[in-house]
């Protein structure tokens, strides 16, 4: 009878243990932050790899998606919502740099017919969750060649993680060259 019992509770325990380790080895594997392409069309008339420069414009973010403060009475966190545009446009730069797709990358160059302009807007932007809509335009014409939807998840603070979004966004440029 004493062994039988013995045995329940070091089953028991074991279980106990095995499920502590998984959760432990899964909290360690998991990310905190997650980009997900909502939504991406390509339009264009040409190959996109005819295009040999590429313009980075910063997002549009309107001030009523992340403060209802004046000028001076903006949060810490406020004042980062703002900063998010040029460095989404830095991160955008730095990594379609690496990738050297284009012979010429820039944030405020002029267009020409190779140069691909890139355009965006904020849709959404909160402490968990930041939406943008993105198009690329031909230079020449004006005319949109591709669209893309896209949203950045976190689970502590979305400021930190805005330079998961540029690359998400480089990885879609550079994904579309070849359609």
């Amino acid at each position: 009878m004493r062994s039988d019992r013995v045995t329940h509770i070091t089953r028991r325990l074991k279980t106990f243990l095995g499920v502590l380790l998984l959760i432990l080895l899964t909290a360690g594997c998991a990310a905190t932050s997650t980009a997900v392409m909502d939504e991406e069309i390509v339009t264009n008339q040409k190959h996109l790899s005819a295009y040999k420069s590429l313009l980075i414009t910063d997002f549009e973010l309107k001030r009523e998606l992340y403060s209802s403060a004046g000028d001076g009475q903006m949060s810490s966190r406020e004042l980062r919502y703002s900063r998010i545009p040029a460095e989404m446009s830095e991160g955008i730069e730095r990594y379609v740099k690496s990738r050297r797709t284009y012979q010429n990358i820039s944030r405020n160059g002029t267009a020409t017919a190779t140069t691909l302009v890139l355009k965006g807007t904020f849709v959404r932007i909160g402490r968990f969750r930041i939406s943008v809509v993105g198009t690329l335009h031909d230079g020449g014409n004006g005319q949109e060649v591709a669209y893309f939807r896209q949203t950045l998840w976190d689970i502590y603070d979305t400021t930190g993680a805005v330079n998961l979004l540029s690359r998400e966004i480089a990885d879609f440029i550079d994904r579309i060259q070849y359609k």
